[in-house]
């Protein structure tokens, strides 16, 4: 587990619903974290904008939150850096394929 701890740490922090397990990366006022979601035993990812005087985005209530990614967002960190905020990150998206189009839509374009 990663131990690092930001010196904004209230910002960066666990939230009611997002319990970090570990801050992949942290730097330029954006953090993105691996944790758990509302007690989900599945890891997910999420991202806040926070500034080191200021509490950042998203917020709820002057309280701050994270932003979820979706499942089909892929975070590659390097994770060899013990330090966050000397990593390198990569995000893809993974989209899902098109649905097939159904007989009815194949008729009406050959028309």
């Amino acid at each position: 587990m990663n131990k690092y701890t930001p010196a904004h740490s209230g910002f960066i922090s666990d939230t009611s619903k997002f319990k970090i397990k570990e801050i992949l990366y942290d730097n330029y006022g954006f953090a993105i974290a691996r944790g758990h979601w509302d007690g989900d035993p599945e890891l997910r990812l999420a991202c806040r904008w926070h500034n080191d005087d200021e509490i950042g985005y998203p917020q709820t209530f002057g309280k701050p939150q994270w932003l979820l990614f979706p499942d089909e967002i892929k975070v590659m960190a390097d994770i060899l850096m013990d330090d966050p905020t000397k990593r390198k990150v990569v995000i893809t998206l993974e989209p899902e394929p098109p649905l097939p189009l159904s007989a009815s839509t194949d008729k009406a374009s050959a028309a």
